[in-house]
């Protein structure tokens, strides 16, 4: 037996939203055709065939709630392959249980089903108006027998037809169990309703469904087809539309919407309603076989390429499924996600939904006991599993984010009323770790208990996912750390090592990501730069665009978000940049975990939202590549009204244009040339931001000088000073992993042992010292570093940035400098013939890189926008 998804078509509303749109407006002569008279159209609401179909259930909560489940049995069907079991116990209170189904405004003139019946004497079928109007009719059956019954109900409250139906549910109530007996179950198929309706060509048709599939995919989410009339109403219409597909070897559709993928390719569902027209897109892939990632020497690597992504936060397994399952809405984010390319997706997730009590995790019988007990979905963990393995089938890894702890009693997504905090009243939610049922707390780092509790969830995490390539990574500690206790680094590198250590005892090749202090932020110190924890892959930092070492302005009080409240010229010229350069040697890969269009209301408040958001994510998938990350993961909360649906044309576009250049992989920064030595406190630190290295990024950005290394004189020392002999004495020098071409190096603050050994005239690497790095101009540090033998490009517009991938050049207009069309001078390693290859197709420059640093290519793009040239040889 099967759980029937038990929320409603979230490809259409609930928790989920449209996949995958087109609509079409036939004009005004077709939109006002209409046949001649009413007519009968017969929906198969019920025939159970894929767990997809929307139906959820009742337990009659108004009575005090029945025990009620659902299950799709697939042998013995009348019809098809499957039939739907409803089972209902009232032992525990409660008088009825039932289905539901939404409709769609239906004048509803009959009800049929075949049914067999265990211990219950009548089916009901209650039909609710869109006035609440409620009436219910009755259908006697035989209980215990062994055929199917066919049932029909014509009436309602001994009226016949019922008019205006948005809701029908299927009932089996206590008074009609029989022999005594408190529990009963309805085995139900083919359940049918017919209705008058008198035929409209519509205004406009939307398609919903899955844009992308499997070849070896099987109940897969439906098309759903639905017509908008003139006066705005809408209805379900797939059943009365001829689908028909381009290629049936590729893809079929039966008349349910209901799709079977048979050879990968592409095909278009062409749907017909009434002669309303239009064409809706599904991908077949063959499903992936990832290879797991390990990272060599400082980059994260599948096989033997590198490895980059781009990503998102799906915050549904901690805001919306311990509540509820919803595998329809599921499969379809799915395949959301690989329609726009992602490598990845981090999944936040409350740690009590794993350790559901001190010790209790999924693996243990008394799980499901404790996450019932507080009124969540006990399918919770089996939809994870089915989420990273069906991901992963699309080449879209997961990460594992501990983001909350079981700490608050009136937290709603895990069992809590909100409503009850403050008022004494003990709260509900599963909070084994809260001061008391009364209060709310957070994870203490410095509490054995806290600490214990972690380091077992990623231990059993770990485990659980042993040697699976769809989890890409676990982020340790947890999620933004930034209590008083957790800002002092020692303590910080000692929790993340104990962390690291529990998830490789959970499984030793599992790649660690560190999350930095202050709130994921903090590139002030060693710890989560350069000096990173024993026994951490990567690091995975949070910054979003404009929480930047840039001024706020002048409005910053009055704004929702002060500290977002930014500088908009200098964020969208260089924050990303001044934020990425503490993590310029670092040893691991970096990836940023959470960035997005959030905070554009403080940020840009005299914009269109939109538009405000638009520039953002753009400026964001540019400038985190251009620093060296191995990927990037928006946030945003899922299907939110307020915060994802407004933007998903610009999610899927920029995702769709961004995705293969990660995928190429990342911008290497381990071969740069020049290196910069400041002490971070060189300018002051506020927010965990390096204010210091801000001069010297605008510098290189100017002068499109490519990656540099950003050293502070604490790395000097730990990584790079050496003991030498000189006579009977030891002195400092510099071990030979100092290879650089120039080097600048601003005095202030700077350690006396870095100063003295770089003041040495026997130093044979030009350095250029700088009494303070604001003081210094483009023209002098373009002078020495071309001295040095450092190319540098004074041809192309400083407000242009250029980017080099492995595979991509990107031009990105950072400022209004030179505005229009510009000739850019890129330099692309390599000898040989090679083109650039825009966004259309089409080649705009053909010849070698030493032509094309020559003579250049020209690129017009508006300010703050991007253009991708691919590269081929």
């Amino acid at each position: 037996m099967q759980h029937l998804d038990m929320t409603r078509r979230t490809v259409l509303k609930g928790l989920g939203a449209v996949v995958a749109t087109t609509v079409l407006n036939p004009g005004p002569a077709a939109a006002a055709a209409t046949t001649s008279a009413p007519t009968t159209w017969t929906d198969v609401l019920g025939h159970f065939e894929s767990r997809h179909e929307p139906w959820s259930i009742t337990v009659g909560a108004e009575y005090g709630g029945s025990r009620t489940a659902f299950t799709r049995v697939a042998e013995g069907a009348p019809v098809g392959g499957w039939y739907g079991r409803l089972d209902t116990d009232f032992s525990a209170g409660g008088r009825y249980g039932g289905l539901v189904k939404t409709l769609d405004h239906l004048d509803v003139t009959r009800v049929t089903m075949k049914v067999r019946a265990e211990n219950v004497s009548r089916v009901t079928v209650r039909l609710v108006s869109g006035d609440r109007t409620l009436r219910q009719g009755y259908a006697a059956v035989t209980p215990g027998s062994s055929t199917w019954q066919d049932v029909e109900v014509t009436a309602w409250n001994g009226i016949a037809g019922f008019e205006d139906a948005v809701t029908m549910q299927i009932q089996v109530w206590k008074d009609h169990l029989t022999g005594g007996n408190l529990a009963g179950a309805l085995l139900l198929d083919d359940i049918r309703v017919e209705h008058t309706v008198t035929p409209v060509v519509p205004a406009s048709l939307t398609t919903a469904g899955l844009p992308v599939v499997l070849t070896d995919d099987e109940d897969l989410v439906p098309l759903t087809v639905r017509a908008t009339y003139e006066d705005g109403s809408t209805r379900d219409v797939t059943q009365h539309s001829d689908l028909v597909s381009s290629d049936p070897a590729v893809l079929t559709v039966d008349e349910y919407g209901y799709l079977v993928p048979v050879g990968a390719g592409s095909a278009v569902v062409t749907v017909d309603h009434l002669g309303a027209r239009q064409e809706f897109a599904v991908d077949v892939r063959a499903p992936q076989a990832l290879a797991p990632l390990r990272v060599v020497e400082g980059r994260l690597m599948a096989g033997d390429a590198p490895f980059g992504f781009t990503g998102f936060n799906y915050d549904l397994f901690m805001l919306s499924y311990p509540r509820r399952a919803s595998w329809s809405g599921l499969d379809s984010d799915i395949a959301v996600m690989a329609s726009w390319g992602l490598g990845a997706v981090r999944v936040p997730m409350n740690l009590g939904m794993v350790q559901a009590a001190r010790g209790v995790f999924p693996d243990d019988e008394a799980w499901a006991g404790e996450i019932a007990a507080h009124g969540l979905n006990t399918e919770w963990m089996a939809m994870l599993d089915h989420f990273v393995e069906r991901a992963g089938k699309h080449g879209v890894r997961t990460i594992i984010d501990w983001h909350r702890g079981p700490v608050d009693p009136y937290d709603y997504w895990i069992g809590g009323v909100a409503q009850d905090a403050g008022t004494g009243k003990p709260g509900t939610a599963i909070a084994y770790l809260a001061p008391s049922p009364t209060e709310r707390g957070e994870l203490d780092m410095s509490n054995p208990e806290h600490l214990a509790t972690l380091l077992d969830s990623h231990r059993w995490i770990a485990a659980h996912f042993k040697d699976d390539p769809a989890v890409l990574g676990v982020e340790i500690p947890h999620n933004e750390p930034h209590d008083a206790y957790m800002s002092i680094q020692s303590n910080w590198r000692h929790v993340t090592e104990r962390c690291a250590a529990a998830v490789k005892a959970g499984d030793p090749e599992r790649l660690t990501f560190t999350m930095p202090p202050a709130y994921g932020h903090d590139v002030s110190t060693a710890a989560p730069t350069w000096q990173v924890p024993f026994g951490v892959d990567g690091t995975a930092p949070h910054h979003y665009l404009p929480n930047a070492p840039v001024p706020t302005r002048d409005d910053a009080p009055d704004r929702h978000s002060p500290w977002l409240a930014r500088d908009v010229d200098a964020v969208f010229s260089h924050a990303i940049a001044s934020l990425f350069a503490p993590y310029s040697t670092s040893s691991v890969p970096v990836y940023n975990g959470e960035g997005g269009h959030y905070g554009f209301e403080s940020f840009l408040p005299d914009m269109d939202k939109v538009e405000a958001a638009d520039l953002m994510m753009e400026a964001g998938m540019v400038q985190y590549y251009a620093a060296g990350a191995a990927g990037q993961l928006h946030w945003s909360l899922w299907h939110n009204a307020n915060d994802y649906v407004p933007f998903v044309e610009s999610f899927a576009r920029h995702y769709r244009r961004f995705s293969p250049v990660y995928a190429a992989g990342p911008v290497s920064w381990r071969g740069a040339r020049v290196a910069v030595v400041q002490n971070p406190a060189a300018a002051p630190i506020s927010n965990g931001h390096n204010w210091s290295a801000v001069p010297f990024v605008r510098l290189a950005l100017d002068l499109h000088l490519g990656p540099f290394h950003l050293l502070t004189d604490d790395e000097v020392i730990d990584r790079l000073l050496t003991q030498v002999p000189s006579g009977l004495e030891q002195v400092d020098g510099l071990s030979a992993s100092f290879d650089y071409d120039a080097v600048v190096v601003d005095r202030r603050n700077l350690d006396e042992r870095v100063r003295s050994v770089l003041e040495r005239d026997d130093l044979d690497v030009p350095v250029l010292w700088v009494d303070d790095m604001e003081q210094l101009g483009a023209t002098a540090l373009a002078s020495f570093l071309t001295g040095a033998g450092v190319q540098v490009d004074r041809r192309t517009s400083p407000g242009v940035q250029l980017v080099t991938g492995p595979a991509h050049l990107l031009v990105y207009r950072r400022d209004e400098r030179s505005p229009g069309r510009v000739r850019v001078h890129p330099r692309i390693p390599g000898d040989g013939p090679l083109r650039l290859v825009d966004e259309s197709g089409t080649t705009v420059y053909d010849g070698t890189s030493a032509d094309l640093w020559d003579r250049g290519v020209r690129v017009e793009i508006e300010t703050w926008r991007s253009a991708i040239l691919r590269i081929e040889r």
